[in-house]
């Protein structure tokens, strides 16, 4: 489990260290990353070169119109569950998109 202590609000106190990065150059299908580490908690995403959409889940898909739409330019941590994947894709409009998931620990 991850060691952040947590405050009386459920938010993370403190710094964590950097773990396993993914980079994915997003495409108009949905593509998965490796499961999560045993220890992770939380990942902090990011987005570049235009928007992309993102699912998190044990075998995620991705989807233009119900998923999570990340802005281009863009970085937020989210929570998830060790052993889920996240998973990408843009629409056809978007020219191009870089994807990097970096797993806090």
């Amino acid at each position: 489990m991850s060691t952040f202590q947590l405050d009386p609000n459920q938010v993370a106190l403190g710094v964590p260290s950097l773990g396993v990065t993914q980079v994915f150059i997003v495409t108009t299908s949905s593509v998965q990353s490796t499961a999560f580490g045993a220890s992770t908690t939380m990942v902090r995403v990011s987005c570049s070169s235009g928007h992309c959409h993102f699912q998190v889940g044990t075998n995620p898909t991705a989807s233009i119109t119900t998923s999570p739409m990340m802005p281009n330019n863009f970085t937020e941590i989210i929570r998830v569950t060790p052993g889920q994947k996240i998973a990408v894709i843009k629409d056809a409009s978007v020219t191009a998109s870089t994807f990097s998931m970096t797993e806090l620990i």
